[in-house]
């Protein structure tokens, strides 16, 4: 099996592992995947999650795309109007300070899907090309960054509890 050198040093054969790895039982995952289903993922094994309502982070990935920073994978939720943004582990405290994100506390789950699969209304966003668009999660500078350039291109009033 080919497997990849992940940023975190360790090796795995593909994004869907490497996710899985995030759980306390990563065959269980893959199981559940392998049916189409979701499964919970733990937050702050292998990266830290911050919740982002959905209008600041299409806007914050146009901004990053646009200034040529890198964007990692990113999990979206159409129904809760929320994506998830993954950084390294120990970094998502980084962005505790920022309007309208939320750290998520370390074993916190996060319901997701298999990579490349739609399924309980979320979707992984790859922004990377093939074949590993895993290798490198979003800086919590640049996501920072973006995030608060975001909030201020949004209309005055505007209240993450009531975006659509």
């Amino acid at each position: 099996m080919n497997t990849t050198r992940h940023a975190t040093g360790k090796h795995y054969p593909s994004m869907t592992h490497w996710l899985s790895a995030a759980s306390s039982e990563p065959r269980s995952v893959r199981v559940l995947w392998a049916q189409g289903h979701t499964a919970a993922l733990s937050n702050g094994r292998l990266w830290d999650a911050v919740e982002v309502p959905l209008a600041l982070s299409s806007l914050a990935a146009t901004y990053l795309a646009y200034r040529g920073r890198h964007i990692g994978p990113y999990l979206l939720c159409g129904a809760r109007a929320t994506a998830w943004w993954l950084t390294d582990p120990g970094h998502g405290q980084d962005l505790a300070d920022v309007e309208h994100v939320k750290v998520l506390p370390v074993g916190c789950p996060i319901i997701a899907p298999a990579p490349g699969t739609y399924s309980g209304e979320r979707l992984w966003v790859l922004p990377e090309p093939p074949p590993c668009p895993w290798l490198r999660l979003t800086s919590p500078d640049a996501l920072r960054t973006a995030v608060r350039d975001a909030v201020r291109a949004l209309p005055r009033g505007y209240r993450a509890d009531s975006a659509p």
